[in-house]
């Protein structure tokens, strides 16, 4: 009875979490899409505003274009019209002359007189302010002007456009170009104000005079102004047309901050956009100085006045800068209309959420119980057994087609699984477990083939050595092994079986009780690889083979002997020798690939303090997690240093430097090492210079 009160409370208690998660989900969906969707809005908005109030802008700088190089084509035609006028008459003036000057010439008047005559017929000519001649000699003297009190005295220059003197730099352009045009301001005739020029000068050589036609130019530039003053009232209803938003406004200041077009409404408008802003100057200082030329920017507002948007445009050629400015409110007004409605719509379906949670929760929560029940019973049952019945839990399978059906489906063909693969994982653990019992006792057996007692040969002071071997795996295919012959012969192997674990370890330990066999007949290095190749390909189904280096020291002489069957070279360690020597020469193939194969020793003479280093690839291809190889070129400068006489001590201090290279990386095959001093004949030995290396097959 307690136990059904205690199950009916924690279905209620199920109930009301379903029901609590379900309300919080929709809080928290609620709570994150409405600051999400006002955000998103707000954006959205901004760039609208923002690409609407660049594309206005830039449309209006486009007319303003327009209209300006439509004013200055007006006013160069102008200029181009006076120039026209004032070459002709100056072609007259020169064409006059020319004719004086060739009637002289064909003895029709003297020199002077044709002169005289010129001079008298430019002084007939009429002059007025707007238009007049003006002659001068290479001295600068007047010769003919409209003040006659002015005639034979020197010219006073007044400065053109360029501030050069304007006379001056007009009769030198002339005498390289034959004529010019020149722009100045100049004394009125009356000499009452001083009046802008515009002047066109010609040469004529033959007397070396300058002839200046004089122009009014103040009269083309009062037109050009009056388009100007004419073009700024056009714009300004363009200008005033310019709105976005309810109180956005446009207006154009000049480089001084003077407004060109007020906004419409003047100051009172650009105040009503923001409480940061009192008159529309206050819109320019929020301007850089570095606008960018044809390029309509946003502008940042300065602290203090957030609820400002100001966008800006600088048009170049009058220093204009295109601004309109408007209230970040009305920009953001839409999108805080659409937030509210869209929080009084999911407010109210929320409500209605929350309303259908309660009894919807207890129609899930129903057939999750019946599944909790069915899951608490499983840590009382035997998984080694099959399940027992459960028409409930049938029934749910059969008769749902929704997710509580198939939950229910996938719990029973969870429950069954479970069944099956522990009773598989029991089977398989236990002949795990007799694997790694047998490879144990398989790594016990090899290991107590190899040698353990070091310094071997105690009693023995010609030779000192140390040996040691790593397996990749449980058992290894790498192998070493030595012992004497005949009392004064030294046997010593180091060999690589191919491939690793049983078999390598099966291949090995055959090939080591072959070698020890020849080695007892007394043979040299080469007959027992050729002996004992032939015993491993005979009968090798597999294709396995071994790399072997096998040496034999004759310890009274000095003398080794060796075989090197396709395996690493060793490193012969001289004394006294500043880097080691790597006894290169392969003897033959590796043992048992095929019958009958040649093998032929080499042979060189040991001194007292000589040492050896025999290893298997396992040594330069050790890898640190970055797959880099240990390689050759360490395995020498770790070397180099020699054995010192202990080669116990050199062999930790190898294997301590491959532990730091690999870094905890996997071991990928095994490493073997085999390290010998040879301390001479006996103690009073003499380090005589080794022979050459020498092949005795």
């Amino acid at each position: 009875m307690w136990r059904r009160g205690q199950d009916v409370r924690q279905f209620r208690s199920l109930r009301v979490a379903v029901f609590l998660g379900v309300a919080a989900i929709l809080g928290v969906t609620a709570a994150v899409i409405l600051p999400s969707t006002t955000a998103l809005l707000e954006r959205s908005f901004v760039s609208e505003r923002e690409r609407e109030a660049t594309n206005t802008i830039d449309l209006f700088a486009t007319s303003l274009r327009e209209r300006f190089q439509s004013l200055i084509r007006q006013k160069v035609d102008a200029v181009e019209q006076r120039k026209t006028a004032l070459r002709d008459q100056g072609d007259q003036v020169v064409s006059v002359l020319s004719a004086l000057r060739r009637l002289a010439a064909n003895g029709g008047m003297s020199e002077t007189a044709a002169r005289n005559t010129a001079l008298q017929w430019l002084s007939d000519q009429p002059r007025s302010e707007a238009r007049y001649v003006i002659v001068y000699d290479g001295e600068m003297r007047v010769l003919i002007h409209p003040d006659a009190s002015l005639l034979g005295q020197t010219l006073i220059d007044g400065r053109d456009m360029k501030g050069r003197p304007a006379f001056k730099a007009a009769q030198e352009d002339v005498l390289q170009y034959g004529d010019t045009f020149s722009t100045f301001p100049w004394q009125s005739l009356d000499a009452t104000e001083t009046r802008l020029k515009f002047g066109y000068f010609r040469n004529f050589e033959p007397w070396g005079w300058t002839v200046a036609v004089i122009a009014d130019a103040e009269d083309v530039q009062r037109a050009a102004d009056a388009q100007m003053a004419q073009m700024i009232r056009d714009l300004t209803n363009s200008v005033h047309a310019l709105r976005l938003g309810d109180r956005g406004r446009a207006m154009i200041f000049d480089g001084q901050g003077r407004l060109v077009i007020p906004p419409q409404g003047g100051d009172a408008a650009c105040a009503a956009i923001s409480t940061a802003v009192d008159s529309c100057a206050d819109a320019f200082a929020m301007l850089p100085q570095d606008l960018p030329r044809q390029d309509t920017i946003a502008v940042p507002p300065p602290a203090g006045a957030d609820d400002v948007v100001l966008y800006a445009h600088l048009f170049k050629p009058l220093d204009w800068r295109v601004t309109m400015l408007l209230s970040r409110d009305d920009i953001l007004g839409p999108a805080h209309e659409v937030t509210r409605n869209q929080a009084l719509l999911l407010g109210s379906v929320l409500v209605l959420s929350f309303l259908a949670a309660y009894p919807l929760s207890g129609w899930l929560v129903r057939p999750l119980r019946r599944l909790e029940v069915r899951v608490r019973a499983l840590a009382s049952q035997d998984f080694t057994q099959d399940a027992p019945p459960d028409p409930g839990l049938r029934r749910m399978i059969d008769d749902r087609a929704d997710e509580i059906g198939r939950l229910a489906s996938a719990f029973a063909f969870m429950d069954e699984t479970l069944r099956a693969k522990i009773r598989e994982l029991i089977r398989v653990t236990e002949e795990r477990m007799r694997i790694e019992g047998e490879l144990a006792a398989a790594r016990d057996i090899q290991e107590g083939l190899l040698p353990k007692t070091f310094p071997p040969f105690p009693d023995r002071p010609e030779i000192n050595l140390h040996a040691r071997l790593v397996p990749a795996k449980e058992v290894g295919g790498d192998l070493f092994d030595f012992y004497f012959a005949e009392g004064r012969h030294f046997y010593f192997v180091v060999g690589d079986v191919s491939g690793k674990g049983v078999p390598a370890a099966l291949f090995m330990a055959i090939t080591r009780t072959l070698l020890k066999t020849s080695a007892e007949k007394g043979l040299t290095p080469a007959e027992m690889l050729a002996e004992v190749n032939d015993m491993l390909a005979r009968d090798n189904p597999n294709t396995m083979f071994v790399t072997l280096f096998c040496g034999r020291i004759d310890l009274a002489a000095g003398q080794l002997e060796y075989c090197n069957a396709g395996h690493n070279p060793p490193l012969l360690l001289r004394r006294g020798a500043a880097a080691p020597e790597a006894l290169s020469t392969v003897c033959g193939p590796a043992l048992g690939v095929m019958e009958d194969m040649p093998y032929r020793a080499m042979s060189l003479d040991l001194c007292a303090g000589d040492e050896l280093l025999v290893y298997t690839d396992g040594v330069t291809e050790a890898h640190n997690p970055d797959k880099a190889l240990y390689g050759d070129d360490r395995l020498l400068r770790v070397s180099a240093g020699g054995m010192a006489a202990d080669p116990k001590r050199f062999v930790d201090r190898l294997f301590d430097d491959i532990d730091d290279f690999v870094a905890g990386a996997d071991q990928s095959d095994d490493i073997t090492v085999f390290a010998l001093h040879y301390a001479g004949p006996g103690a009073d030995a003499t380090t005589a210079a080794p022979e050459a290396l020498r092949s005795i097959g």
